[in-house]
């Protein structure tokens, strides 16, 4: 168990907003609320239940596949789904890719391995080295570029081949509003969706941290006791994700700021820009969904093995 200090919120004593205990409580600015240990626990898997049920996640006897990446967000998403899905009657596995990036990959593994043998919950691992690929600069991408596409392409593939009807992705709040602004900024109108719907041989992806804030996730993983893998990528860097230091002061000036603007965004401005859909087609080379032909793993692939020169555009829609 962690101490106080260890935690990204602030405690102070008081009386749980809930329980009516008098002890060391935790602030939660975003929430106005003020929890005891146990209290915040189950607020937490509750505030995650109610986005599973508000947006119809997930139905009664389906297999969800969590993307685990093995950080705070998505090993605090695997461990309250996998306590959910037992009240709610669905199925849950975990999806994780080994990057191919040496020592770190493999460290990244015995966390996951962990992690899933802790919550007992099926754990399917894909090398994408066994691929042909790896992640590295390529032309006209970062790295950050190639491994999300690869794993935009393989969420699909593998959650279909683990019998899944969606993959579960642990974006936070502070994610939806970076993605969102970042639209903004290029004049992009759009605001990221708690689902997307299962369609052009599509399975549904679903996002049930879309209202929890980061921090929020360290401390539930810090009070269940849950391994966490800290390292950084070897190719993180913080400049992508800058913009984040202005939500967080924001909601130092007005706290429950994010929360707010959030829904405010996701009310005005719409998911998707009808005009930029592109029906998928099978790949003409490994017949998976793509709208682009042959496919991002497909030219990833050859541009890995010297086959051909340009890996194309970096997003497979």
């Amino acid at each position: 168990m962690y101490g106080r200090e260890s935690l990204p919120v602030h405690t102070v004593e008081g009386r749980c907003r809930i329980c009516g205990a008098r002890t060391h409580v935790l602030r939660l600015t975003e929430f106005n609320l003020k929890l005891c240990p146990p209290c915040y626990l189950r607020f937490f898997e509750r505030r995650v239940r109610r986005a599973l049920e508000n947006h119809d996640m997930v139905r009664e006897g389906e297999k969800v596949a969590v993307a685990l990446s093995g950080g705070k967000d998505s090993v605090a998403l695997l461990y309250a789904l996998k306590r959910l899905g037992v009240v709610m009657g669905f199925d849950l596995a975990a999806l994780h890719f080994h990057l191919n990036m040496g020592d770190f990959s493999d460290r990244n593994l015995q966390v996951v391995e962990e992690q899933c043998a802790l919550a007992q919950v099926e754990l399917r691992v894909v090398r994408i080295g066994d691929m042909g690929l790896r992640v590295q600069r390529v032309k006209g991408w970062h790295p950050c570029a190639v491994c999300g596409a690869v794993k935009r392409a393989l969420f699909n593939r593998e959650a279909t081949r683990m019998g899944a009807q969606a993959v579960a992705t642990a974006h936070t709040l502070e994610d939806i509003l970076l993605f969102a602004f970042k639209n903004l900024l290029s004049r992009k109108y759009l605001v990221p969706q708690p689902v997307l719907p299962p369609e052009n041989g599509l399975v549904r992806k679903i996002k049930p941290l879309y209202y929890m804030p980061e921090r929020l996730n360290l401390v539930y993983c810090r009070l269940r006791g849950l391994p966490v893998f800290e390292e950084k990528c070897p190719t993180w860097s913080p400049h992508g994700h800058a913009l984040k230091e202005v939500f967080e002061h924001m909601e130092k000036v007005i706290p429950s700021s994010k929360l707010q603007l959030a829904l405010s965004l996701k009310e005005v401005l719409p998911s998707r820009d009808p005009d930029s859909l592109v029906p998928a087609k099978p790949c003409s080379r490994c017949g998976e969904p793509a709208t682009q032909d042959p496919c991002t793993l497909c030219r990833l692939a050859d541009w890995f093995s010297g086959r051909q020169g340009d890996p194309g555009a970096p997003y497979e829609g």
